[in-house]
């Protein structure tokens, strides 16, 4: 082999050897084929996959290069991929799963692309892992038993500690009376917790027997509930906070009076 071929060789073999770096959901250098193990999300929940677009060796002079946009190239049955836009930076290509996924793992395959391999880089692929799970989240509801007053709110705790590689919005919804069916959602990030405040109102002498339930926005597979009960019975110290909701209505004397009364009580309460 004469020099000017073992020059071509050295050009060739020098211009694909450079790596991808993977900034997230986990950081990692990585090469053509390589496999990336990206975590555990639930059905029909969505995980971004985020690349540097320029690397800073091969192409076309051995000096690296920028890369134009990403796409998912191959996608497990009734998942869907969102290719980045061109000139991304960093390159974003996304994964969204089958929302009656079952539990186990699944791979997908990236292509990233010199848009007419101006800085000689041409195409590379490697492979994203990804684990499915019902079990993205921990929830708790405290307490399972309140006791108050008509017109007076009972307040239940949520925690939703998401441990998911992905966030997600949660929809929190109480079973039962009407007045009761209405929505809440919480957008919880991949790994981290949020705790919120939902209340329950009756305006009647009655022990309700319910269920907060907590579902991701995602997918029905993902749902939590659990068993509440509301005692609501009213006395003196109730009746007065009411006051505050605007629940009990009087002439203008009696409502000063009732407005001390609800004034007091928030002393007490």
């Amino acid at each position: 082999m004469n020099a000017r071929s073992m020059f071509f060789v050295f050009m060739l073999f020098f211009g694909l050897a450079f790596s991808l770096h993977v900034l997230a959901p986990v950081d990692k250098e990585i090469k053509e084929g390589d496999t990336v193990y990206l975590g555990s999300i639930g059905p029909g929940q969505t995980i971004e996959v985020l690349v540097d677009q320029e690397v800073k060796t091969g192409g076309r002079f051995g000096q690296g290069g920028v890369f134009d946009y990403a796409v998912v190239e191959k996608a497990p049955p009734g998942w869907i991929g969102i290719p980045s836009k061109l000139h991304d930076k960093p390159l974003r290509v996304a994964l969204t799963a089958d929302p009656e996924a079952k539990e186990g793992e699944y791979i997908a395959k990236i292509k990233v692309i010199d848009e007419n391999n101006v800085d000689g880089l041409g195409e590379t692929t490697f492979f994203v892992k990804v684990n499915i799970t019902y079990d993205v989240a921990d929830v708790s509801i405290e307490p399972v038993y309140v006791k108050t007053g008509p017109g007076q709110p009972a307040k239940f705790s949520i925690t939703i500690n998401n441990k998911g590689a992905t966030g997600d919005a949660f929809i929190i919804q109480a079973q039962g009376p009407k007045r009761w069916e209405f929505k809440r959602s919480v957008f919880v990030p991949a790994k981290s917790e949020k705790t919120i405040v939902y209340e329950i109102v009756g305006n009647e002498e009655e022990v309700y027997k319910t269920q907060l339930s907590v579902q991701s926005s995602a997918s029905p597979l993902i749902h939590y509930e659990k068993n509440i009960t509301v005692d609501i019975q009213s006395n003196i110290l109730h009746d007065m906070k009411a006051t505050n909701n605007g629940v009990l209505t009087f002439p203008i004397f009696e409502s000063l009076v009732y407005s001390f009364f609800g004034l007091i009580s928030n002393l007490f309460g």
